[in-house]
């Protein structure tokens, strides 16, 4: 359980920094546009569920949208904890904007910190009638990954999703997630990643944000 442990602890700062754009029920980054020149916070609890209460990590997550088109965040990762704490940064650029024929697509970089390389990406988004999909590709170092994913609303305000996250890392995540807007200001978000190799891995964890705050 200790191996896994470890494993699953360093995988998850891949799951966490991702979640650190905020894209409501899906982990991992997108194409969407921002509302400019606001503030984002949220704070996640998540753990294995067998082992929840040994487990467990918070953290808490800043994310400054400079323009609807440029964001850059920190990440602080193990406050309640004994493992050693982190402070992540990440920075997003959207190439394109979506449109009606084409998808969007967005580059940046997740996991910068002096400890660790850098996680540098490439992803798309294109919505549809029935819902939203998008679709990235993830290099850190020599080692490539990547996700997909697609999103949709379902009737009384319900968003939910289904994702599949590839880390460079070689760890593979399958995700469903559900997501409700308690009011204008807060999103709480749940959700169950099961690891491609082994249950000792897979995670459970609930997520609240906060909606953009408006600077000017």
């Amino acid at each position: 359980m200790k191996r896994w442990t470890i494993v699953c602890s360093l995988s998850l700062l891949g799951v966490s920094v991702a979640l650190a754009i905020p894209e409501t029920v899906v982990f991992m980054p997108t194409a969407n546009l921002s509302t400019p020149r606001s503030v984002y916070l949220a704070t996640e609890q998540y753990g294995v569920p067998r082992y929840y209460s040994q487990t467990r990590t918070r953290c808490f997550y800043t994310q400054l949208m400079v323009t609807e088109r440029f964001d850059f965040g920190v990440d602080f990762v193990g406050l309640d904890n004994n493992q050693s704490r982190q402070t992540l940064g990440n920075a997003r650029f959207v190439l394109s904007p979506e449109s009606k024929r084409s998808p969007g697509f967005a580059v940046g970089a997740l996991n910068i910190t002096d400890n660790a390389n850098p996680t540098f990406y490439l992803v798309g988004t294109q919505t549809v009638s029935f819902g939203r999909f998008h679709l990235g590709a993830y290099r850190q170092g020599s080692n490539t990954g990547w996700s997909g994913a697609f999103q949709t609303s379902l009737p009384f305000g319900l968003d939910v999703a289904l994702e599949y996250y590839r880390f460079p890392d070689g760890n593979a995540y399958t995700s469903v997630g559900a997501g409700y807007q308690v009011n204008p200001t807060v999103y709480l978000y749940t959700y169950y990643s099961r690891h491609s190799q082994t249950r000792d891995a897979d995670l459970f964890g609930v997520y609240l944000a906060f909606t953009p705050f408006q600077l000017f």
